[in-house]
């Protein structure tokens, strides 16, 4: 322990300061347990059971349906469905802003269908309070002079919520959020109830700053980077398509049309996928395998930390940049990053790269056969650090992948889209493309410059390298490229 403090370099050791509580919010759960075998005298992971691989193959079969289902309803939003499922799996929270119509609400909708329980969904406006979010004040228990929040049918009361249009809620209700979209829990006086929320999705036709300067204007400045930094994934959604994608928008709506109608006559036509909804996924089983049966290994661990730390430098210096630029009236408004470098994200990027790692290996042709990740966790080096990117830049349309660069000799993120930002509409959306571009190669360039430096621990991607690979103990990353 006192090695990783030292590794991680600025995370205090009071932070892990009453840790010992965990146990006693962490009750055994039997149908966890028959998943996997644990080695109790080392707490190692000893192997999936029948049951375990059983039911890693129905998760995993579930997952295949759900994303061919997304992208035969959706067009070009292939990191965006990817962020969103891991939201789902971390149980963080999604941040989802752009102009009228570029599908956040739909997105996020077509994602709540598939969730077993109903969703909590509000349309935010200024009337909002914040006994919406976390409940209101028991009035039979305040007849007995006793001061008690009932937090049934409020937000805190869901796994799941959407809260759309954020930008019209009241600053001061949204502050209540505060715990909520954190620790997960409502504040009363001096009682702490903890809420059932997992995930909270917000919508906003308001970018970033705007929402800031609202929080600002309302005397809570300093509440507006608590709020926006609790959402761990943030998302600009926007008009991408080009000629080619609109025009196969128009033909699969051509197509929907048709079927919808031949519907009522037709049970052929009922059953086609452009019906289907997304399913429901056992998100706390594939949850507790992914943690399970992904590790990292000691060389991610200290590149990790290093390309955070230049990370926090070059969003620093962007900052300052954009905060000249607007001060000589060269931008509209001042930068606002995705990522907040605190402690906070240096201690949660490690697990999201795990899930989506777990995510992309489920889906691909390497899962076929399960057997292979059975007895043994896959392990990420640090080629798997481009995932980081789901958190440290802002998510546009696409899919991203890690590519070998056109040398042969390294490896680049292609992320899946390319926009030419003197098309937006005016002034403020070219600012908001101009933002996500270079917040985008900025970490694009730390990481290769990281990957360069690394450049003798990694195997490189070409023809005889990838074709040698044929297991999962080979690199992870090179595996499922392969495949």
């Amino acid at each position: 322990m006192l090695k990783l403090l030292g590794t991680l370099g600025f995370v205090s050791a009071l932070s892990l300061v009453g840790t010992h509580s965990l146990a006693e919010t962490h009750k055994l759960n039997p149908s966890l347990a028959s998943l996997v075998n644990v080695n109790n005298n080392t707490l190692e992971f000893d192997g999936l059971t029948i049951e375990g691989l059983a039911k890693l193959k129905e998760l995993r079969d579930a997952l295949r349906r759900r994303f061919k289902i997304f992208d035969n309803r959706f067009l070009n939003l292939g990191t965006v469905h990817h962020a969103a499922t891991l939201a789902r799996l971390y149980k963080g929270n999604m941040f989802l802003y752009g102009p009228p119509g570029s599908g956040k609400s739909a997105v996020v909708k077509w994602i709540l269908k598939g969730e077993k329980d109903p969703a909590f969904q509000m349309q935010l406006h200024q009337m909002i309070t914040e006994q919406a979010f976390t409940g209101g004040q028991n009035f039979e228990k305040a007849k007995l002079g006793k001061f008690e929040i009932n937090t049934e049918g409020s937000l805190a009361d869901y796994a799941v919520a959407l809260l759309d249009e954020a930008e019209k809620g009241n600053p001061a209700a949204l502050s209540s959020l505060l715990s909520l979209l954190e620790e997960r829990e409502v504040m009363t006086g001096n009682t702490i109830v903890k809420a059932k929320t997992e995930t909270i999705f917000a919508t906003s036709n308001a970018n970033l700053p705007e929402i800031f300067d609202q929080f600002t204007l309302n005397g809570l400045g300093t509440t507006a980077p608590a709020f926006l930094n609790r959402f761990i994934f943030k998302v600009f959604a926007y008009n991408w398509l080009d000629d080619a994608q609109r025009q196969e928008l128009l033909r699969r709506e051509k197509e929907r049309q048709k079927l919808t109608a031949l519907a009522y006559v037709s049970e052929k036509a009922q059953k086609n996928e452009i019906f289907l909804n997304a399913e429901p996924i056992d998100w706390n089983a594939l949850r507790f395998l992914a943690n399970v049966l992904v590790k990292t290994n000691k060389l991610f661990d200290l590149s990790y930390n290093e390309l955070l730390g230049k990370m926090r430098e070059v969003t620093h210096d962007a900052i300052e940049s954009s905060e000249r630029n607007v001060k000589d009236r060269k931008e509209s408004f001042v930068y606002f990053p995705s990522c907040d470098y605190n402690t906070r994200n240096l201690l949660r990027i490690p697990s999201v790269i795990q899930l989506s790692a777990f995510v992309d290996f489920l889906l691909s042709d390497s899962a076929d056969d399960l057997n292979v990740i059975s007895h043994k966790p896959i392990e990420l080096g640090v080629l798997s650090l481009w995932r980081a990117y789901l958190v440290m830049t802002t998510i546009g349309p696409g899919t991203a992948r890690l590519t070998p660069n056109s040398e042969g000799t390294s490896f680049d993120i292609d992320f899946g889209w390319n926009i030419d930002a003197s098309k937006a509409r005016d002034e403020r959306e070219r600012g908001l493309i101009r933002n996500l571009v270079e917040e985008q190669k900025r970490f694009r360039d730390v990481l290769q410059a990281k990957f360069t430096e690394l450049q003798k621990h990694i195997k490189l991607a070409s023809g005889s390298s990838l074709g040698a690979i044929q297991n999962i103990d080979d690199d992870f990353e090179l595996l499922i490229m392969k495949k």
